[in-house]
């Protein structure tokens, strides 16, 4: 053990201080670290991972002051949006409440690891860590990350979410496949426009968008100032109807979105649907929105 990573260790064992960062400045160095060097990189990866744990820490903050009603002010009728309001920066509820849900795993991983993960990499576990337990999920999660060390692969939050399918199924996850590639569905052969879409009972049903008045949900194959043609669009509410082919491609990827989200795919559209008529970005409606247990 060099002298410079004896330093970094003990470095990383007492409460971090800015004043433990290296100053920038440029050095014209070359060849390898020397003890002082090893010693200012371990302090540089002590501040990047202080700066992570900060956040689990944040959860469990939240989630002691609104276990204990902390938030209830000097006159008690605060309430918990009153105070997020107040002292956390104005953050909803539900951004709260999902940082009091991925907390305990968060720092599990931590522990485990001896260094944090990255907020996707918890979100895609933090359901099956509630279904069977943070400590299973957080070894398995280091053994992956061991093994794409050992091979040279990145760990991304795809790669962390099929762990976090195997894992559910409750089957022993391969490590080599959970690197592979998912791969949509392949296109099916185009229908042409005479022939009606012919779907069994129990299949999902073409979905119409609808321009309405007030603009509220957006048909995209028309402008507001007119059609395709370039003619004046009616007044009238027009349709479009999906194709079959459209609604299997879209349901492929709502599904694995959803498997990123650890959300069930269920979940995930009906949150497609309310992000579409309120015109927000799909991902920051499911983080905003996603409960546990779905």
């Amino acid at each position: 053990m060099t002298a410079g990573t004896s330093l970094g260790k003990r470095d990383r064992a007492r409460a971090f201080v800015p004043d433990l960062i290296p100053e920038p400045a440029d050095l014209d160095r070359t060849g390898p670290l020397d003890a002082r060097e090893q010693r200012d990189l371990e302090r540089i990866h002590a501040a990047r991972d202080h700066h992570q744990n900060a956040k689990w820490m944040r959860g469990k903050a939240l989630e002691a002051a609104f276990r204990r009603r902390l938030y209830r002010g000097e006159d008690g009728t605060r309430t918990r949006q009153g105070y997020l309001d107040d002292e956390w920066d104005g953050i909803s509820e539900s951004a709260a409440y999902l940082e009091i849900r991925e907390w305990r795993l968060a720092a599990q991983i931590a522990d485990t690891c001896e260094r944090p993960a990255p907020d996707s990499h918890v979100r895609a576990l933090v359901d099956v860590a509630e279904a069977q337990d943070c400590q299973t999920v957080a070894q398995w999660y280091a053994e992956l990350r061991r093994y794409g060390k050992e091979t040279g692969r990145r760990v991304t939050a795809p790669v962390v979410a099929s762990l976090a399918n195997y894992l559910a199924s409750e089957a022993t996850p391969e490590l080599d496949r959970l690197f592979a590639p998912q791969q949509l569905p392949p296109t099916k052969p185009r229908k042409q426009p005479s022939e009606p879409a012919k779907r069994s009972a129990g299949e999902p049903v073409a979905g119409k968008v609808v321009t309405h008045g007030d603009g509220s949900f957006q048909n995209f194959g028309m402008s507001r100032d007119g059609g395709p043609d370039g003619n004046p669009a009616s007044t009238e509410p027009d349709s479009w109807t999906l194709s079959a082919e459209h609604i299997d491609q879209l349901s492929a990827w709502l599904a694995v979105q959803a498997r990123r989200a650890g959300i069930s795919p269920d979940r995930a559209a009906d949150f497609l649907m309310e992000a579409l008529a309120n015109d927000v970005p799909l991902r920051d409606w499911i983080q905003a929105h996603a409960e546990p247990g779905h």
